[in-house]
């Protein structure tokens, strides 16, 4: 069946992604297509100059975003590989998008280009497509409050731990997820066993600190209060990890898949002298989480 592409990396999912996916999908209900947004396996930049782009979501949450708040009926996952990077931006056009993926109209950004080089800008992709038959819409940036909305804005955000603008702009809460690994068990001597999981290091690290948070697990939702960094006061780790104390919630959940959606900061991470002041600071960050979910 032909299709509508929405083309771009589309890190994080933005609501200025969601403009191209909402477009796509309108001029797919137009003709009678599938429509599609059409995705890397890793970014571009990466590849390309050998520094790792702090990325907001991996690949299977960016795919799972896009169908899931957008409704898109497929998301292909194309590799950017050496065989991408050098390949000209008309052969692309011609083999990937028209021959391979049967493209009948495509959908990018204002600032979106392929090709060797980054040669295929929005302006010759329109020509292009002129000439060829296919329809084309470049979108314009998306702002809010006057600033533009970009993943590249959005890490900084994170980075922060300016969860709440964060938001704002994703258009869906900042998520971490994965397996929960065993930790030392200090939180469970203390009264209050932890859900730990490791830091993906292509992932854009959080602000060091703790997190007013929702944990996702089994299909149900638990506030909680997340810690995200070294946790000074057990020792030194080689790599940080984000712990999640959960609200009303004694399980195990070693090997359980988690998902952790933060809402806003509390405080900075620091060391405890004792285990007695970690558990009175614990108590209050889960008082503050009780009292900023029952406003």
């Amino acid at each position: 069946m032909n299709r509508v592409l929405a083309m771009g990396f589309f890190d994080g999912v933005h609501i200025g992604h969601g403009r191209l996916f909402r477009r796509a999908a309108a001029r797919a209900k137009q003709l009678n297509c599938r429509a599609c947004a059409l995705t890397y396996d890793s970014h571009p930049q990466t590849f390309l100059t050998g520094r790792p782009v702090p990325l907001l979501c991996s690949t299977d949450e960016r795919a799972a975003l896009i169908r899931s708040l957008y409704k898109l009926q497929e998301v292909i996952i194309d590799p950017f590989d050496a065989e991408t990077a050098s390949i000209p931006w008309r052969e692309y056009l011609e083999e990937m998008v028209i021959r391979r993926l049967k493209a009948v109209h495509v959908v990018v950004g204002h600032d979106f280009t392929f090709g060797r080089g980054g040669d295929g800008t929005p302006e010759l992709l329109a020509e292009a497509c002129r000439q060829k038959g296919l329809g084309c819409d470049i979108l314009p940036p998306k702002r809010v409050g006057g600033t533009r909305v970009s993943s590249t804005y959005i890490r900084g955000l994170v980075a922060e731990g300016d969860m709440e603008s964060a938001a704002r702009f994703l258009g869906h809460r900042y998520r971490l997820s994965g397996l929960v690994e065993r930790g030392r068990g200090l939180g469970r001597s203390l009264g209050f066993p932890t859900a730990n999981l490791p830091l993906p290091q292509e992932r854009q690290f959080p602000a060091w600190g703790v997190y007013a948070t929702l944990v996702g697990w089994n299909g149900r939702v638990y506030p909680a209060a997340t810690n995200v960094g070294i946790r000074p006061t057990v020792g030194t780790f080689s790599a940080p990890t984000v712990e999640s104390t959960l609200l009303d919630f004694d399980r195990e959940l070693y090997g359980e898949r988690i998902d952790v959606d933060f809402l806003s900061f509390l405080r900075p991470e620091r060391r405890f002298e004792t285990p007695e002041a970690l558990t009175a600071q614990v108590l209050e960050d889960l008082r503050e989480v009780r009292r900023r979910r029952d406003v």
